[in-house]
């Protein structure tokens, strides 16, 4: 089964070569990152290029879109059988790739979420983000508080005709809206209590594991859940 690693990056170079190398040691010949740059003014994309490796695919933008309209890019470029997501500033685990590869290839199953160890500053804060953020497979509680956390997603190609294009608007993200449309296409979803990448925390994260006010929460929602009645019931 070919691995297809999708990653959207800007200004990451205080951690985008670690992160690169934890995911290029897992990965076989035939398997592929993706990475799209979003116009980074760091040397960024100068980390990329010197790993010289043509399992590297690297689309630079040429104006900042954001990383949800970056993600959409990079997973429509994406071959693989089986789409891992990946954020820039993390650390996959030695058994990340083997372990998400056997588990598709035992069970009948289409995306999985797998649990992190986080870490701040370089100590290790918890064993658990799902403990932290209260992940599980619900539908409603995901549509209501996100669980869906991307950096710990991976999902067979055949999702990817029902959830591209993401659209894009206040309130959506890529990670909750191919998660939520893939419990809503009757996809199997599988939460798995198995710590699989070290989830960096520091204070330029793009996502929070704070909740927001309850009047930025609520028009994100509404603008969620009207996209996701869109999808379902007029396709593309």
């Amino acid at each position: 089964m070919k691995i297809t690693v999708c990653m959207a990056t800007y200004n990451g170079s205080r951690f985008i070569k670690i992160q690169i190398q934890s995911i290029l040691s897992q990965l076989s010949k035939k398997d592929q990152l993706v990475i799209v740059d979003d116009c980074s003014v760091d040397n960024t994309v100068e980390i990329i290029e010197n790993f010289k490796d043509s399992r590297i695919i690297l689309i630079r933008n040429t104006s900042n879109i954001g990383v949800v309209a970056a993600f959409d890019k990079s997973l429509k470029v994406a071959n693989g059988d089986i789409i891992l997501l990946s954020d820039q500033d993390d650390e996959w685990l030695d058994n990340k790739v083997s372990f998400v590869r056997n588990f598709f290839l035992i069970n009948n199953v289409d995306l999985i979420v797998h649990d992190a160890k986080i870490i701040q500053n370089g100590n290790l804060v918890s064993n658990s983000l799902f403990a932290e953020i209260g992940s599980s497979n619900g539908l409603i509680k995901n549509i209501y508080s996100n669980s869906f956390t991307g950096c710990c997603m991976a999902f067979k190609r055949n999702i990817l005709k029902n959830v591209l294009p993401i659209p894009i608007k206040s309130g959506i993200f890529h990670d909750a809206w191919i998660g939520i449309l893939s419990k809503l296409y009757r996809f199997k979803v599988i939460f798995i209590a198995t710590p699989l990448i070290i989830y960096n925390r520091h204070e330029n994260n793009l996502s929070t594991m704070k909740r927001r006010s309850i009047f930025k929460i609520i028009p994100d929602r509404i603008n969620l859940i009207l996209a996701l009645f869109h999808r379902v019931n007029n396709g593309k």
